[in-house]
C-alpha cells in the first residue's frame, strides 16, 4: 500500500530492508530511474502524483521483489504511455513465469512467448501469433453467420407453406409482412456489413504496414528512423486493437439481428 506522505525512495528503502538488505541507496536510485523516478521525482510525496505515476511506482516495487510468478489481468488499463513502456520493459526482463491477460496487442507481442486460447469452455495452446489469432476470430465469426443464414430461411418457410384455414387475403398479408421483415432486416444489416468489410480491409492494411516496417528495422542504421519505425509499430498495435474490438462488436450485432 502506498503512503501518500512518503516518497518513492522511502517506499523502496523500506521494502529493500526486508527483501534485499545488501543493496545501497545508489541501487535504489538506479532502480527507480528505470521507472522514470529520477532526481526530484524520487523524493516527491506520493500523494501529489498522478494515477499513472502511482501505478508505475507500484510496478517498480512489485518487480523489485523478484517474484517467481506474475499473474496480470489487463495490467495496462488506465496506465499512461510512460507507465506502459516501463511495464513492457520490466516484463521483458522478468525471469520468472508469467500469466498475462490483456487486450494490449503491443504488450502481448513484446512480452509473451506462448499464447493460450480460451474458447468454447476450453483452454488450449494456440499455435500461432496475434495475426493468426485475428484470422481465427474472423473465420469463426463468418462461420457463425453462415450457420445463421439457412436457419433464418427455414424459419420463414413454414409460415408460408403450412396449410391453414385462412382466406386468400390473409395469405397475401402474411407474404407481405414476411417480405417487409426481410427488407427491414436487410436494411439493418447492410450498414453493419459494410462497416465490417471496411474494418477487415483496415486490419489487412495495418498488418501489411507492420510487416514492411519490421523488415525495414532489420536493415535500418539511422537511429532517428529506427525510433520512428518503433513508434509507428506501436501506433499500429493500438489501432489494431481498436479496429478488432469494433469488428467483434459489429459481428455480435449482426448475429443478434439474424437470430431475430
Amino acid at each position: 500500500v502506498l503512503r501518500p506522505d512518503e516518497s518513492p525512495m522511502r517506499h523502496l528503502a523500506r521494502l529493500a530492508a526486508q527483501t534485499q538488505p545488501q543493496t545501497t541507496t545508489q541501487d535504489w536510485r538506479n532502480w527507480l530511474g528505470r521507472f522514470q523516478f529520477s532526481g526530484e521525482m524520487a523524493e516527491q510525496a506520493v500523494g501529489s502524483m498522478s494515477g499513472g505515476e502511482k501505478a508505475r511506482l507500484l510496478l517498480a516495487l512489485l518487480v523489485w521483489q523478484r517474484p517467481n510468478v506474475l499473474l496480470l489481468d489487463e495490467p495496462t488499463n488506465h496506465l499512461d504511455l510512460a507507465t506502459r513502456e516501463a511495464l513492457t520493459l520490466a516484463l521483458q526482463e522478468f525471469g520468472g513465469a508469467m500469466l498475462l491477460v490483456s487486450h494490449d496487442r503491443a504488450l502481448l507481442r513484446a512480452a509473451c512467448d506462448d499464447y493460450w486460447l480460451v474458447a468454447d469452455g476450453q483452454v488450449r495452446d494456440f499455435e500461432g501469433d496475434l495475426d493468426d489469432y485475428q484470422r481465427w476470430l474472423l473465420e469463426r465469426a463468418r462461420a457463425r453467420m453462415r450457420e445463421r443464414e439457412p436457419q433464418a430461411s427455414s424459419d420463414a418457410a413454414p409460415a408460408m407453406s403450412t396449410p391453414t384455414a385462412i382466406g386468400q387475403g390473409s395469405r397475401k398479408d402474411l407474404r407481405r409482412n414476411a417480405a417487409q421483415s426481410r427488407q427491414q432486416l436487410a436494411q439493418q444489416l447492410r450498414p453493419l456489413q459494410r462497416e465490417m468489410t471496411q474494418a477487415e480491409q483496415r486490419l489487412a492494411a495495418l498488418q501489411a504496414e507492420r510487416a514492411a516496417l519490421e523488415q525495414e528495422l532489420i536493415v535500418a542504421r539511422d537511429a532517428a528512423r529506427i525510433a520512428e519505425c518503433g513508434r509507428r509499430i506501436k501506433g499500429i498495435g493500438d489501432e489494431e486493437g481498436m479496429v478488432e474490438a469494433r469488428w467483434l462488436e459489429l459481428a455480435s450485432q449482426i448475429e443478434a439481428l439474424q437470430a431475430g
